[in-house]
């Protein structure tokens, strides 16, 4: 039974962050939003140049994509949300605190069973999706999700700004690939979760095993034939911005990956009725 008289504080909120980081944000609006000082945010002292330029152009393309409402379909949101409430359905909702890495809407909320004091973090550097909020369509089907509190954190994954042992669990969905240093998020994220019983899950599509090389542009787009504003909108962002993923990872990988960050008890098994997205989750 799902609890929704959730209940935030301020100062509790501020309470999960490491003391000598507190400092670096402002939290002037949370419980909702809390946004780094400065401007620049981590990313010139985490990476290199290249990396991090790479990064910017890449997350400029997926800020366009979300404001394409073609990208949206109702077809497109009803079959994600129907593929992650058969996987919850099935394992369990999430639990307690979480820390959503790379979440954006927060939807994952739908999925969520909290406590009255629990928290629901959402830690993403896409701050502009954020402050847009979310299309009609996934407010539509994801109104649970939606009626449930969570706190936007700005910032990479790479670094995390809150205490040791703190979340129950981690998810990352869809945005491994997107990060500039996998290996690096999972071991922040590692470190942050509860020594007894922290969990992990990532929700992850997935290629062939040992095959980490870009996809090609026909396969890539050819999933889309069925829907032709969909497969439109994805070949003007192919034309106009590069492409959307760092990272192309085999369940092998990300399972290779979680072990280096110190996971145990690792587990990926293929989502039913998908195109190769994974759900790999492992212990603290």
């Amino acid at each position: 039974m799902y609890k929704e008289n959730i209940v935030r504080n301020k100062e509790d909120i501020k309470k999960l962050f490491k003391k000598e980081n507190q400092t670096d944000f402002d939290f002037s609006q949370s419980p909702d939003f809390i946004r780094r000082k400065n401007e620049d945010g981590d990313g010139a002292r985490l990476f290199e140049g290249d990396d991090l330029s790479r990064w910017a152009r890449i997350q400029r393309g997926m800020m366009h994509m979300a404001k394409v409402k073609s990208i949206y379909s109702k077809e497109y949101v009803e079959k994600g949300m129907s593929m992650y409430d058969s996987f919850f359905k099935e394992k369990g909702v999430l639990r307690g605190d979480v820390l959503d890495i790379g979440g954006g809407w927060g939807l994952f909320r739908q999925w969520w069973e909290a406590g009255s004091s629990n928290v629901y973090i959402v830690h993403d550097p896409g701050i502009e999706r954020f402050l847009r909020g979310a299309h009609k369509m996934h407010q539509s089907y994801y109104q649970r999700a939606f009626s449930l509190p969570m706190t936007f954190v700005e910032g990479f994954g790479e670094t995390l700004p809150y205490r040791d042992d703190v979340f129950d669990t981690c998810i990352i969905a869809a945005a491994l690939d997107h990060c500039i240093s996998a290996e690096k998020v999972l071991c922040e994220a590692c470190r942050c979760l509860q020594s007894a019983g922290g969990t992990i899950l990532i929700l992850q599509k997935c290629y062939v095993a040992g095959c980490t090389a870009q996809p090609s542009i026909w396969r890539r787009l050819s999933k889309h034939l069925s829907n032709p504003k969909r497969l439109l909108a994805k070949i003007h962002h192919q034309l106009f911005y590069t492409g959307s993923h760092l990272h192309h990872f085999s369940p092998d990988d990300v399972v290779m990956l979680l072990e280096r960050a110190g996971f145990t008890d690792v587990r990926a098994s293929e989502l039913r009725a998908t195109n190769d997205v994974y759900a790999i989750e492992a212990k603290k």
